[in-house]
């Protein structure tokens, strides 16, 4: 046999590459369940999602409201307004009739006696409704009727420059610090309509989607004393579905699943998201310091993050979260191929997602059933690591790929590892085993040899995690072994 050539992977906090064989130290092409944010050295596992509430949400809630009485606000989308407290009770607290909730925010202002109190402000298709913080379901009042008031438009809302601003088709109605509000308090080209907004410095930021049929992207920034908007700058894309602080700029998402950053300068592409998909305007937070997004509608469907922990760590894209629906399609025995059937489920649907108390909130539909996950701090999730593909720098080199040498710092009880591979980007993956027919790298190993036996030019690798309640298994390097065979 000729000597063995090796290729070590070591590093796995790089994210989600854009190509296949391509990308930053420590990159895969693809992922999920993976911890990468919790400055890791080692290939393990995430915590599991499951779902916080219970059978009281029956309809998809568009918004989250974390407000200032400590409790968390959903805003359905059949105009159900659900209260969670910081003990974990939901409740349906009021129902609107006008239907679909399609913006939601807590503004303080002049409750008409010279008092200035909180209030939860959401929009109908029609109409701007509120109600005191203090007594929700018994103080419901209309603020104002939109000018526009389009079915299938949003109504995103934020604190801005002092006052609320609201998205209304192409204009920016407002409700200021005395109630007063304002139908038109910006017009922007008709044949936009606004998707979301934002406060950056001391302006708004605004994202709009073309009504025609290439639903180019624009964004707006306007300083509310001005008469019109400020700038005004292309998007490429599917529109502008979401905006969200990324470091000294924003983070761009468009419908189609691009993200791009921007700091009213610069507009720069980051990272397609696998598999397409889109967000919703309420879609996206922060957790543990990065932007997060709520992806559904492609074909790898889950709560991503993008940025780094320091600044000197790579900008990294990951598939953190996979949502209850979807882990439970696999089982008690976690059954990958239907948990990634699962994934890719075009019935699930994403609406909100939002941080409260410091722990992600995201709501999904799954058919006919309605739901809100949170962390589940008592069971990890399965993680899988599919590789970049390698060539050894020879693309043109026939080459037997004889063994992969996993190397651990911890196999607890119950959990377990799989390492699979594929040559020449065929379909199927293959199964490996060791020299005594055991196919796993099982608890108290530190180390275990894996026949391969596959021959190709371009090879892949692939590893499966299996936790077991709390515990995952930590993989310390993927050892792979190969012999180049020739030009034929």
């Amino acid at each position: 046999m000729a000597d063995l050539l090796s290729y070590t992977i070591e590093d796995f906090n790089g994210g989600i590459s854009d190509k296949p064989n391509k990308g930053v130290k420590g990159s895969f092409k693809f992922g999920y369940g993976i911890n990468v944010r919790d400055d890791l050295s080692v290939l393990t596992c995430n915590q599991a999602m499951k779902k916080d509430s219970g059978s009281t949400v029956t309809d998809l809630i568009n918004f989250f409201v974390p407000a200032s009485d400590g409790n968390l606000y959903g805003f359905g989308d059949t105009g159900k307004i659900y209260q969670r407290t910081p003990g974990g009770a939901w409740s349906l607290i009021y129902t609107d009739a006008g239907g679909a909730i399609l913006g939601a925010a807590e503004f303080e202002h002049n409750d008409g006696s010279g008092n200035y109190v909180p209030y939860l402000v959401w929009a109908t298709q029609t109409k701007l409704r509120k109600a005191k913080l203090s007594n929700i379901s018994g103080t419901v009042t209309d603020a104002g009727n939109f000018a526009k008031g389009i079915s299938g438009d949003w109504h995103t809302m934020a604190p801005v420059q002092g006052v609320l601003e609201i998205a209304d088709g192409d204009r920016l109605a407002m409700l200021d610090y005395e109630a007063a509000f304002n139908a038109s308090a910006l017009r922007l080209p008709t044949a936009l309509k606004i998707q979301t907004l934002i406060e950056q410095g001391d302006q708004a930021v605004i994202g709009a989607i073309e009504r025609a049929k290439s639903q180019k992207g624009w964004a707006f920034t306007w300083e509310r004393t001005a008469d019109s908007w400020g700038m005004k700058k292309g998007i490429s894309g599917r529109g502008v579905n979401a905006i969200i602080f990324f470091e000294s700029g924003m983070a761009v998402m468009s419908g189609n699943g691009t993200l791009k950053y921007w700091d009213l300068v610069n507009l720069i592409p980051l990272k397609n998201f696998p598999g397409g998909g889109t967000v919703q305007p309420g879609g996206v937070d922060e957790y543990k310091e990065v932007p997060h997004f709520g992806i559904y509608g492609g074909t790898k469907n889950g709560l991503y993050s993008y940025g780094r922990s320091d600044k000197n760590g790579v900008y990294s894209l990951n598939l953190d979260y996979l949502l209850s629906p979807v882990l439970a399609a696999g089982g008690a025995e976690f059954d990958l191929d239907a948990i990634e059937e699962k994934m890719a489920d075009a019935a699930l649907k994403i609406g909100a997602v939002s941080t409260y108390n410091g722990t992600p909130f995201v709501s999904w539909k799954d058919g006919d059933t309605y739901g809100v996950d949170t962390i589940d701090p008592d069971n990890k999730m399965p993680a899988v690591f599919e590789s970049l593909e390698f060539n050894a720098g020879h693309p043109e080199t026939d080459k037997m790929w004889r063994y992969i040498k996993a190397v651990a710092n911890n196999i607890p009880e119950g959990t377990e590892v799989r390492f699979k591979y594929k040559t020449n980007q065929d379909t199927d993956w293959q199964e490996t085993k060791r020299d005594d027919n055991v196919e796993i790298l099982a608890p108290g190993e530190k180390a275990a040899v894996f026949s391969t036996e596959g021959q190709g030019e371009i090879y892949q690798v692939r590893v499966e995690l299996i936790p077991a309640g709390n515990v995952a298994p930590e993989v310390q390097s993927i050892n792979n072994y190969f012999e180049a065979t020739g030009i034929f």
